[in-house]
Order: structure tokens, then C-alpha cells, then sequence
């Protein structure tokens, strides 16, 4: 059996080796905390079901139907199935474990994903957008064709096929879950999926992908602290950043006071990490510092609740934060050139998210 990665990112950062483990008490309060952290985003997301629907009746482009077509290919039914079976023989014709095992796990989650979303789909039977004329989220049990729409198949199928490649090639983590977004993106503009059928097929997927590389047994310690530490503040932000883009800015005199006060939040942070931790080692002075400076950014941009919800999210990482480690050559950077680094991509962000705070004004 081959060494296998951590595709969330805990095992795979040298600055964060001896902190992958967690407690047993560590993972069932951060494992509440996470399932609090996606209901809020579920329920969030759910006020923006019709009016992205809406949205999405009102134009008619060939271009961006073709595209969205075309993307959707790639989580589409038997297609990863086959992908991994491939692999799998590939593996198997020149005896190399590592390609037979990424096979067998892949199709081992294919074919767990394909029963669960299809019990799921047809228990709940929630109409596609292209029926559903309310804001109600309905459940009602139906094997009729339409009524099928919870969750995204194909979201489902991309992000599982994502979870078990990542694990086993930790490098491509990122391409491989921004193609398996861009999937579950398609769907939503085609106007086959509300944003919430895509996200529970993003979670489903990640969920049943990790289970079926790691194993149920190695599930807990080897998956479960890197899909806490990474994978739902990953979760929390990019759901504030659709937030933030799907609605308008607030008043000038209310947004200059979110502004105003994100920035000093995330001064101080720079400062607290600074004049805390000069070695950049880690320690209680970096954490705080670090959530100071998140909290800005909510802060300056998204409504009241996001700052609590990131600073949730990212509760998991405080642990790693707060534990010192030992620094790489090339990462003894200058006590406040590193810090005017990161304060200066934190405000960077801040400018780059208040630009965006409303291009698509349908919330």
C-alpha cells in the first residue's frame, strides 16, 4: 500500500509537520462546529436560489451555454468512472501500485457517489429551477424527471473524482478543485441547479472522495484535521466572496465605516504578529494576529454575521497557528518585511473584494 497525502493541505505544508493529528475531543467539537459553519453558508445560499434562477431564465447566450455544456461533460455520469478504471488498468498492465490503487479508490467512490446522490435526489425531489416558482425549499419523494434537482450529480461526481486525485497528487489540489468548481459553476448557469444543489454536491463529494482514498478506518485521523483546518475556511470564504459579488455595496456612509475599521483591524493584526512573534515561529501572538487580520477583511466588506462565521471556520487552524515551529532557510524573511507583506495583501484583498461587492447585484 502506498504513501498517501493529505489533499486539504495539513500534511503537505512543512511548517505544519507533527500538527496533522487531532484529539478526540478536538474532532468532535471542530466536527460540530464545521457542520455549524456549512448550515449557515446552506442557508445563506438558500436566499440566493430564486434570484440566481431568475437571473439565469433571463438571458440566453450561445456562447456561455456551449461553454457550460461543454464543462459539465467532465462530471458527467460513467466519465470519471472511466477515468479511474483506466487508470486502474494502466496501473495494473505496468505494476505500478500507486496508479492501481488510485483506480480502485476512484471507482470505489464513483459508484458510492452515484447510489447515495441518486437516493438523495429522488427522497427529496426538489424541482430543477426551470419548475420551481418559489422561494420554498420542497421535499417531497418523486422518481418523476425534474424532480431531481438535489444534489448536483454531476458537482457531486467532479468533486469526488477531485478529492481522491488530490490525495494521492497533493500538488495538483488546486487546479483540480477550481475545474471541479467550475463544473458545479456550469450547472448553476445553465439553469439545471440552485447554488445550494451544487454546494451540497460539493460537500457530498469531498466528504465520499476522502472517505474512499483514506479508507473508513484512517478516515478520522488522516482526512477528517486537514478537511477541518482547510477545507471549510476554504468553504467560508469563497462563499463570502459570491456573497459579497451577487450583492450591491451598502451606502457610502456605512461603507466607509466598514472600510475604515476592517483596516485598522487588519493593521493590528499585522502589528500583533509582528512585535508578538519577530521569529515568525507561531505561537498565540500569530494566531491572533492572523484572525485579527481575517476579521478585518470580513469586516470591511461582507455583512455582520461573515466575520463570525470566518472566525469559526478558521478555529481548527488557530491550533496549527498556535504551535511553533521550525523555520525553512528560505522562509527567514525580515521580521516587518514579512508583515508588510502579509497586511499588505490582506488591504490588497479588502480593495480587490470592494471592487467586485456587487458586479452582479441579484441577491
Amino acid at each position: 500500500m502506498t504513501t498517501r497525502a493529505n489533499p486539504m493541505g495539513a500534511g503537505a505544508d512543512p511548517m505544519a509537520a507533527g500538527a496533522d493529528s487531532m484529539g478526540t475531543g478536538e474532532r468532535v467539537g471542530f466536527s460540530l462546529l464545521a457542520l455549524v459553519v456549512l448550515s449557515i453558508v446552506g442557508l445563506k445560499l438558500h436566499e440566493l436560489d430564486m434570484p440566481v434562477a431568475r437571473f439565469v431564465r433571463s438571458f440566453d447566450i450561445e456562447a456561455i451555454n456551449y461553454s457550460g455544456d461543454l464543462i459539465a461533460l467532465l462530471g458527467q455520469g460513467v466519465g470519471p468512472i472511466i477515468l479511474f478504471a483506466l487508470i486502474g488498468l494502466i496501473g495494473w498492465h505496468y505494476q505500478r501500485d500507486r496508479l492501481r490503487e488510485i483506480g480502485i479508490r476512484g471507482c470505489i467512490a464513483m459508484l458510492s457517489i452515484a447510489g447515495v446522490v441518486q437516493l438523495l435526489k429522488h427522497l427529496i425531489g426538489r424541482p430543477r429551477p426551470r419548475f420551481a416558482h418559489g422561494d420554498e425549499f420542497v421535499l417531497s419523494p418523486s422518481l418523476t424527471s425534474g424532480l431531481d434537482a438535489f444534489p448536483s450529480g454531476h458537482t457531486t461526481n467532479a468533486f469526488g473524482a477531485a478529492t481522491v486525485l488530490a490525495w494521492y497528487l497533493p500538488a495538483l489540489r488546486i487546479p483540480l478543485f477550481l475545474t471541479a468548481g467550475l463544473v458545479g459553476l456550469s450547472r448553476v448557469v445553465r439553469g439545471s441547479h440552485f447554488p445550494t444543489d451544487v454546494f451540497a454536491g460539493a460537500v457530498l463529494g469531498v466528504l465520499i472522495g476522502s472517505l474512499a482514498a483514506a479508507g473508513l478506518k484512517r478516515w478520522q485521523e488522516d482526512a477528517l484535521p486537514g478537511l477541518l483546518r482547510i477545507g471549510v475556511p476554504c468553504v467560508a470564504a469563497v462563499f463570502l466572496i459570491v456573497w459579497v459579488v451577487l450583492h450591491p455595496a451598502p451606502p457610502w456612509s456605512q461603507a466607509s465605516n466598514d472600510l475604515g475599521v476592517g483596516a485598522v483591524l487588519v493593521l493590528v493584526g499585522g502589528l500583533r504578529r509582528g512585535l508578538g512573534d519577530p521569529t515568525g515561529r507561531g505561537g498565540p501572538s500569530r494566531a491572533v494576529g492572523n484572525m485579527l487580520c481575517a476579521l478585518g477583511i470580513a469586516v470591511a466588506v461582507a455583512p455582520w454575521w461573515a466575520g463570525p462565521l470566518l472566525l469559526v471556520a478558521l478555529a481548527p487552524m488557530s491550533l496549527v497557528w498556535l504551535q511553533t515551529h521550525a523555520l525553512l532557510p528560505e522562509k527567514r524573511l525580515p521580521t516587518w518585511g514579512r508583515e508588510s507583506l502579509a497586511v499588505g495583501s490582506a488591504l490588497l484583498a479588502i480593495a480587490a473584494l470592494r471592487f467586485a461587492q456587487g458586479l452582479l447585484p441579484i441577491g
